[in-house]
């Protein structure tokens, strides 16, 4: 009889220390975690015995990185630039989102939320109002690598005999031809003199594969911001130019057997007024015409550009800093 009774409770006691056993590892598993490292923080991460604890959010500014590949595309991306200035390369100028709330333990309390991350200072660095064509701070001859983009830097000009044109120069900012408060270290400078058509000029190209320029789709952004100044006696009329696939040969529409059809004849607009000191200036998309002696274009396809050109035109001599080329998103 003893033995009998002995033996239901020991069977008892087993059932009861394995059914506290399941119920505690039930309860782990019903205290989730947060999110695994968001964007702007950690959440909260629940604990057994339902204690929470909550990381402090973090701010995260995206960083691509250098990506420099021999006859490739320039530079990665940096950071936001100080308040009133052109946001950096990469994601500069883009919101960090806010943590998710941790959920708690079976027991617990609700984890916190991460703090909020910090909004990098900038104006037209990647993010809702621009997208970075270069900033010239990794001083190589190409545009940044940012939305498919990967072309190189070059000089050009009319050809006049005697003419000198300046090799392309991406230089310090340093003394005299610094930003007053900029962060950037480095601008594009040309220098010409001499040529008596048109001038002379700087351009690149939005994409190029095998070593040849593709069509670039720039629907998403209204025109072209970038900052400019001039040396004093110089020429302070550029005109920004935006060659395309009915104005460059490469297109096949255009051609210069046709003196009604004639390639170059690209869309622009000339900004005049350039200072001997640092300012932004702005080219929007709609204000682009033609000076009408080749291919007409009935209007602005934002589908096939090829290019984005700066030309002066050399009555005086040519003497221009270029930096912060940026895209104006819509």
């Amino acid at each position: 009889m003893l033995r009998g009774l002995s033996g239901r409770f020991l069977a008892l006691l087993a059932l009861t220390s394995l059914i506290a056993c399941n119920t505690y590892n039930d309860s782990l598993l019903t205290g989730s975690l947060g999110p695994l490292l968001p964007v702007g923080g950690e959440g909260g991460m629940s604990a057994a015995g339902g204690e929470s604890n909550a990381a402090a959010g973090t701010d995260q500014v995206a960083d691509a990185g250098a990506q420099d590949e021999p006859g490739g595309s320039g530079g990665g991306g940096r950071g936001g630039a100080p308040a009133g200035e052109e946001g950096g390369s990469g994601h500069a100028g883009e919101p960090v989102s806010a943590g998710n709330a941790g959920t708690g333990g079976s027991s617990g309390n609700s984890g916190v939320s991460g703090a909020a991350g910090t909004t990098p200072t900038g104006g037209a660095g990647s993010g809702p109002t621009g997208d970075q064509i270069d900033d010239f701070e990794d001083q190589d001859e190409f545009i940044l690598r940012l939305s498919m983009r990967n072309g190189p830097w070059y000089v050009f000009s009319d050809g006049t005999t005697g003419g000198v044109l300046g090799k392309l120069t991406i230089a310090p900012l340093t003394g005299a031809d610094a930003r007053p408060g900029s962060s950037s270290t480095a601008a594009l400078h040309l220098t010409a003199s001499g040529f008596t058509d048109w001038g002379a000029g700087v351009g690149a190209d939005m994409v190029n594969q095998m070593a040849k320029k593709m069509p670039y789709d720039v629907s998403a952004y209204s025109g072209i911001r970038f900052y400019a100044k001039i040396a004093s006696g110089t020429t302070a009329t550029v005109k920004v130019l935006l060659p395309n696939i009915y104005s460059d040969a490469d297109g096949g529409k255009c051609t210069d057997a046709d003196t009604k059809k004639r390639c170059g004849d690209h869309l622009f607009k000339s900004v005049s007024g350039l200072k001997t000191t640092w300012d932004v200036y702005e080219v929007k998309f709609s204000e682009l015409t033609q000076q009408t002696f080749g291919l007409p274009q009935t209007g602005f396809d934002p589908t096939g550009v090829y290019s984005v050109q700066f030309t002066l035109a050399n009555k005086l001599a040519i003497d221009i800093w270029l930096d912060d080329v940026t895209f104006i998103r819509n």
